[in-house]
């Protein structure tokens, strides 16, 4: 990157010596559960299932690599093999796409794929606009409000749920831990009023995670103490999103059903 951190990637393309397009995918998850080895070893998982491999989500590389494209997963800053801290990558998109351009199996042309996490980064990739990026798919795609993890996307309609301490049992983010100290005034006494609360004494898994104050599984112990949407959100997403200029499909997994919007009711939805 731009910065000297450098990103750990894995490549799967075609055996023939002629440049392809390129479909890049991106994430906190470990690009080692995406390639094709692991996915023949796992059964297929409906979606009752309770053997649930949610972080395998950066695309069928078989199946892109046989229609004539490049599979390039690559991992995010400050997670598993990547150098560098979370969130701190600014650009590391465009910087990914540069590098990606300029190696010789490649024609110019990318476009993004993946789910979920995947999906979330094709978002900001879009924003940082490296003119090779001609499209994306952001399927089931969360932080459209609020960042990486915004409340919104993690518990919809304001209800909470475990999702972000299922993902902690995936996580690769580099982090330190260490003795729970005091928090910032207002916070502490947000803790305070978390711990007394009945509904989070009642799990066990939940109330580790509180007495810890935010030496583990950080997101979890956030949503627990502050569970709601801080002001601004839909505000600063209008403002995000008004910087991608490149086409999109966007496919959200809504109950039993499926919702498809192209960019530009996107747009003018929000």
């Amino acid at each position: 990157m731009r910065d000297g951190v450098h990103l750990a990637v894995d490549v799967y393309r075609p055996d023939i010596s002629q440049p392809l397009p390129v479909l890049y995918a991106c994430s906190l998850h470990n690009k080692d559960m995406q390639g094709p080895d692991l996915a023949d070893a796992l059964p297929p998982q409906p979606a009752y299932s309770s053997l649930w491999f949610g972080p395998i989500e950066a695309g069928d590389s078989r199946r892109l690599v046989a229609t004539g494209y490049v599979h390039v997963i690559a991992q995010a800053r400050g997670t598993a093999k990547s150098e560098g801290q979370y969130l701190h990558e600014q650009w590391d998109h465009y910087d990914m796409i540069e590098w990606i351009t300029q190696q010789p199996w490649c024609d110019g042309n990318v476009g993004m794929i993946g789910i979920s996490a995947y999906a979330g980064e094709q978002w900001r990739a879009a924003a940082q606009g490296h003119p090779a990026l001609k499209a994306i798919f952001p399927y089931d795609a969360c932080s459209a409000f609020g960042g990486m993890f915004g409340f919104r996307d993690f518990h919809p309609g304001g209800v909470l749920h475990t999702m972000p301490y299922i993902l902690d049992s995936f996580s690769t983010i580099h982090e330190s831990r260490d003795v729970p100290t005091a928090l910032p005034a207002e916070q502490e006494e947000l803790w305070r009023e978390a711990m007394t609360n009945p509904d989070y004494r009642m799990y066990a898994n939940l109330y580790n995670i509180l007495t810890q104050k935010g030496q583990r599984s950080g997101l979890m112990f956030h949503n627990l103490v502050e569970p709601w949407e801080p002001d601004g959100v839909l505000e600063s997403a209008r403002e995000f999103f008004d910087q991608i200029r490149i086409p999109f499909d966007k496919v959200k997994v809504a109950g039993s059903g499926i919702l498809t919007c192209r960019s530009e009711g996107y747009f003018k939805s929000l």
